[in-house]
């Protein structure tokens, strides 16, 4: 769906919000005060977000949501506030120009979540308690569900989105979902803990709830800041080797950045992603050897060149797993007369194709056409055929091929 009409159904969102606060507002149960506190804090918490695991961001209104059933105590009460806080938290995104609103679609999977999330809770909260008060074991059996409701439907909306663009499988799509449940759990606790305490210690309960969030939200952002920082060192050092002139110019950033859609196309898990991704960026990092007159009198071959950049990589515990990686990338996917080798890690495999592929567009000269080509004549044999077909998958849907 283009981005304008993604523009469009957020309005639409907004509006539908606005119309349908204002039809519940009437039959709220709850009292003036609460309702105005409650959104008004479901507003300002929708326009602050944390950095997430997956490499995105979940929004802070997901903990007020998780402490609104259990402040009002009826579902109207619930989808009053859920609908006024997060309109007048469009309007705030709007006025910041954020992206969340001007994409338009992560808003919209935001408000679809949360109006799950409380029809969840109210659904399991009478189903449990039809007449009495609810204990608080069985409030957290609804706060449980709801937000296992809340936590599917937003990754199964955001893999809508996501499949437009045509490169990312399903299966990443969840997976890269499910990385962020540590974030969820830390706001679903500290609504819970408000939900909890409101009614003996009234506004008061918001920041004693929010102290526990705070410092898990400190290790959050600090988390992300080290994958950043891992991230820039890594492409640094990746440079080195076309920095001396031993490895062409720009190979290693066109050879990540090919991997990570061929790997995102197939499936594989975010976490094997990442570290694809920094395989792939030092995979020649081994060529700094060549310096050393010692190895070019006793001459060398690729897969030399593999096993000592795996030996410097493999210095940095935190990057072993990478270390395996670039080890065995130039082996072939199976020699004649045998089977497939299994011991070659599928992440190996998509380096070894995209870095041939590369090296045939820009230093022989071929046309992409005929670069996939010539890759998939060596397929079965030299090259993982099914790294091949994703490979053409991704290079037909950025273009560079004729479907």
């Amino acid at each position: 769906m283009p981005k304008v009409a993604f523009r469009a159904l957020s309005v639409a969102t907004w509006a539908a919000l606005i119309a349908l606060g204002m039809v519940l507002y009437p039959s709220a149960k709850v009292s003036l005060p609460i309702l105005v506190g409650a959104s008004v804090l479901l507003m300002l918490a929708q326009t602050i977000s944390v950095p997430a695991p997956s490499g995105g961001f979940v929004y802070l209104g997901l903990g007020i949501a998780s402490a609104t059933p259990m402040l009002t105590r009826d579902i109207v009460s619930t989808f009053v506030i859920f609908s006024l806080g997060m309109a007048g938290a469009w309007i705030a995104l709007t006025l910041s120009k954020a992206e969340t609103v001007k994409h338009g679609s992560e808003f919209v999977a935001e408000v679809v979540a949360l109006g799950t999330f409380g029809l969840a809770y109210h659904a399991v909260d009478g189903a449990l308690v039809p007449v009495e008060g609810s204990s608080s074991l069985e409030v957290f059996v609804s706060i449980l569900s709801a937000g296992l409701a809340w936590y599917i439907t937003r990754a199964a909306l955001r893999s809508l989105v996501g499949l437009e663009r045509g490169d990312l499988s399903v299966r990443f799509l969840w997976l890269l979902a499910l990385e962020d449940w540590t974030v969820v759990v830390s706001l679903l606790a500290s609504g819970a803990i408000f939900g909890f305490t409101f009614p003996a210690m009234g506004w008061w309960a918001l920041p004693i709830s929010a102290m526990p969030y705070l410092f898990s939200h400190s290790a959050f952002v600090r988390y992300h800041q080290t994958r950043v920082t891992y991230g820039q060192t890594i492409r640094a050092l990746a440079q080195i080797p076309e920095v001396a002139g031993l490895a062409p110019s720009g190979h290693s950033s066109r050879t990540g950045d090919l991997a990570v859609s061929v790997a995102r196309e197939m499936g594989l898990h975010p976490d094997e992603v990442t570290q694809l991704e920094y395989a792939a960026l030092m995979h020649d990092i081994g060529r700094i050897t060549l310096n050393e007159p010692a190895i070019l009198k006793a001459g060398y071959t690729d897969e030399d060149i593999a096993q000592w950049g795996a030996q410097i990589i493999a210095e940095a515990p935190y990057l072993e797993k990478v270390a395996e990686v670039v080890a065995v990338q130039h082996r072939p996917y199976r020699r004649h007369g045998d089977s497939a080798d299994q011991g070659i890690p599928m992440s190996s495999r998509i380096i070894k194709v995209v870095s041939a592929y590369d090296h045939a567009t820009h230093e022989a000269g071929f046309v992409p056409a005929e670069a996939l080509e010539q890759i998939q004549r060596q397929s079965d044999y030299e090259f993982d055929p099914k790294v091949a077909a994703s490979l053409r998958r991704v290079l037909e849907h950025r273009g560079v091929l004729s479907r």
